[in-house]
């Protein structure tokens, strides 16, 4: 009787992903016959087919789906079991999704708390929508999600959410800009901003900005803007704000991130916050993950940064 081991379901894991066997074959440094094999062999153990063949391509069938949640719990659990056992001496491999907007304040610091703990880990940061962060974390692609509230919905039983931060959208400028006149803390009121260009995002980075009279946020249905300039590239928009070409309505962290100016907006009845959450499939093994979840927390509980913190699954 065909059994099947941790390795066989890495590399189901993989193939589901990739739904290819020399894309999937790459990823794990192996032939895609020795892959081929490996399928084989746990589909006879489970007595069934988990993919549709299609030349090249699988397809994932209902089996396989079945198999897909079941496999990502396994491999999060046994990847926290290891870290558990071997502490500060343990490699992994984390894997956080969400859009770069986040990524660039919290993943850094998720980042840098794994760093200095645990000198041998390595970290993927993905730049993806809050939808597909979230499906990543369900498929076992990632083992975080940072999204905001308004994408959360009904939240996935399986997960956990923690709330670590908000955030509150600021106007950045360039210090060559004609409203900054060299003052290290600009200001200005909202009819002298209308005057001047903006850079926005082509697509809202956030779900709750979707729907909106702008993709930043910004009340361009009761103070309308000179857009002049559309870009979802971060450098881009820091490369056009800092040479005066543009402002940019951003979150404030970004600012202080890029070293761009906030210009204060003197008169503005307006404003635009985002409740920032860890999304995460919660492990029994006192690993890596747990460790980087109570630290996120102690952090919000000392700073009142968010809360209904815990979301348990």
């Amino acid at each position: 009787m065909e059994t099947f081991d941790l390795a066989t379901l890495r590399q189901f894991l993989a193939l589901a992903r990739h739904q290819n066997l020399s894309d999937a074959a790459w990823e794990l440094h192996l032939s895609p016959s020795a892959l081929s094999k490996g399928l084989k062999r746990l589909e006879q153990a489970l007595q069934t087919t988990l993919f549709d063949r299609q030349g090249r391509n699988l397809r994932l069938n209902a089996d396989g789906a079945r198999l897909l949640d079941r496999a990502a719990a396994l491999m999060a659990n046994a990847d926290q079991m290891r870290s558990e056992f071997l502490g500060t001496r343990g490699s992994f491999h984390c894997r956080i999704s969400g859009p770069a907007l986040l990524q660039l304040n919290w993943g850094r610091r998720i980042a840098s708390l794994i760093g200095e703990r645990f000198p041998g880990a390595q970290v993927a940061f993905g730049n993806e929508k809050e939808d597909e962060a979230l499906s990543a974390l369900a498929r076992g692609e990632a083992d975080l999600a940072l999204v905001t509230t308004a994408a959360l919905g009904a939240l996935d039983p399986r997960h956990s959410a923690l709330n670590i931060g908000m955030t509150r959208f600021e106007v950045a400028v360039g210090a060559n800009h004609p409203l900054t006149l060299g003052a290290s803390s600009p200001c200005a009121t909202v009819s002298e901003v209308l005057k001047y260009p903006f850079v926005v995002p082509t697509q809202p980075p956030f779900r709750g900005l979707q729907g909106g009279p702008a993709t930043d946020g910004w009340r361009d249905d009761q103070q309308p803007r000179i857009i002049r300039y559309r870009s979802d590239d971060l450098l881009l928009v820091d490369g056009l704000v800092r040479a005066g070409l543009a402002l940019a309505y951003l979150p404030d962290y970004a600012l202080a991130e890029l070293q761009l100016l906030r210009l204060d907006l003197t008169d503005n009845p307006f404003s635009c916050t985002q409740q920032v959450v860890l999304v995460y499939r919660p492990s029994s093994a006192s690993g890596w993950l747990n460790y980087v979840v109570e630290v996120m927390k102690s952090e919000v509980d000392a700073t009142g940064a968010g809360t209904d913190c815990l979301r348990p699954a």
